[in-house]
């Protein structure tokens, strides 16, 4: 009796001091191959994410608009050069031998103000090509943050259950040799063998949810290698900076659509309302025979009164506008809340390991009492596996409530948008 209980208890502190890595004979044969690199950062991972993801191509595409417009803005022109020419001869039924050519060459030309518009455009749109990289860089590393996490949290779970798992297994041998010796009822080895039933589910199930979780990992980053330590400082702030990343965004995208604004100022669909020079020459002869005459023309076409045919493309622009800046309000609301939840739920979790850890040291401590009392033949084993469950409960707990705590930094660090990698 007194080994079975020496054992036990032996092996429980053993359980409750490892830290334990992840058991490789899996319960289930499913397997996601992931590799711990030492040498692995998190900004490695956030840039490797951030370049297989597939808004990636959106960021490239504003980066190709604002090249053209830059290309508009720096050319000569408002528009191509237009070239025509006509040809009228005799009329039909008559044979003087009379015809006249004219060619000409059709130049539109920039509005006043009408180029430095289009340079503002480009501008902010190269503006807004930037900041959205970085806004979609922090949104990325937001993603990847949470599947580590997960990741952690699900190995670690899995390593608990495992552990648990194989003290169960001892004790059931060990309760069958006593059994066998006498020292205990048949009925201390059917409970026995239904806790550790009970534990074989618990941990394949733990192993499905970290098998669950490598693969997310694994889809999201592209990447068959995870860094060994990810944990973060928090960052010392203590508001929303101005330049958030996703602020910055949307306050370069209103900038830009407040350019696009003026510019259709510039432009309507309805009717010419573009500045045209129209330069070209005339060639005719009267008869047949007759000398040849040239001459230069020169047109110059100005819109006026064009506002009322601009309006309503000014409108839609306006209306775009207007959703931008809404959308941009809406956000600085959902930062300052979930900034509030972050340091909230940060302050939980220092409390949460604080009450764990306490709680694992009093399960420790009532655990040796109890193998003290069953080895006096005071307690039975349905007792004693009761306090058993209780100290790998709070060693569950303890480990866990650290992983959270450091989540909750990562958490923090996300909302007030700091990036893990500088050059994203």
């Amino acid at each position: 009796m007194r080994k079975l209980c020496h054992w036990l208890f032996c092996a429980c502190l053993l359980v409750q001091a490892a830290g334990g890595r992840a058991q490789e004979d899996l319960l289930v044969p499913h397997r996601d191959e992931l590799h711990y690199d030492s040498e692995l950062t998190l900004a490695q991972v956030v840039e490797t994410a951030l370049a297989n993801f597939p808004r990636s191509r959106l960021a490239a595409a504003f980066r190709e608009e604002a090249r053209a417009w830059r290309r508009r803005a720096g050319g000569i022109l408002a528009g191509p050069v237009m070239f025509g020419t006509t040809y009228s001869g005799d009329q039909v039924g008559e044979d003087s031998g009379a015809w006249e050519i004219d060619n000409d060459l059709t130049f539109m030309l920039w509005k006043w103000g009408q180029r430095s518009a289009a340079r503002e455009v480009a501008d902010h749109a190269a503006k807004h090509a930037a900041s959205y990289r970085r806004a979609l860089a922090l949104q990325v590393a937001g993603l990847v943050r949470k599947a580590l996490w997960d990741l952690r949290l699900k190995r670690s779970a899995y390593e608990t259950a495992r552990q648990l798992l194989a003290v169960d297994e001892k004790l059931v041998g060990a309760v069958r040799k006593r059994v066998e010796a006498g020292d205990l009822a048949r009925a201390d080895l059917l409970l026995a063998q239904t806790e550790l039933l009970n534990r074989r589910a618990e941990a394949m199930t733990a192993e499905a949810e970290w098998m669950h979780a490598r693969r997310r990992y694994l889809n999201l980053v592209r990447l068959d290698r995870v860094p060994q330590n990810f944990r973060e400082t928090r960052a010392p702030v203590t508001a929303i900076p101005a330049d958030h990343p996703l602020l910055a965004a949307a306050g370069a995208r209103i900038a830009e659509l407040k350019a696009k604004v003026r510019w259709t100022r510039f432009e309507s669909d309805t009717g010419n309302q573009q500045v045209y020079l129209t330069v070209g020459g005339t060639h005719a002869k009267a008869a047949r025979g007759g000398p040849t005459t040239h001459g230069l023309m020169a047109n110059l076409t100005i819109p006026f009164g064009g506002g009322r045919y601009q309006a309503p493309n000014v409108a839609a622009e306006a209306i775009t506008l207007a959703e931008a800046e809404s959308q941009r309000g809406e956000l600085q609301r959902r930062l300052e809340r979930d900034l509030h939840e972050a340091e909230h739920a940060l302050q939980v979790d220092r409390l949460q390991l604080e009450a764990a850890e306490s709680r694992h040291r009093l399960a420790r401590e009532h655990l040796q009492l109890a193998r003290q009392a069953f080895a006096a033949g005071e307690m039975d084993l349905l007792d004693l596996l009761r306090i058993q469950k209780l100290a790998q409960e709070a060693l569950r707990d303890a480990r866990q409530w650290r992983l959270r705590r450091d989540r909750a930094i990562a958490r923090y660090n996300q909302v007030v948008g700091v990036l893990p990698c500088d050059a994203c």
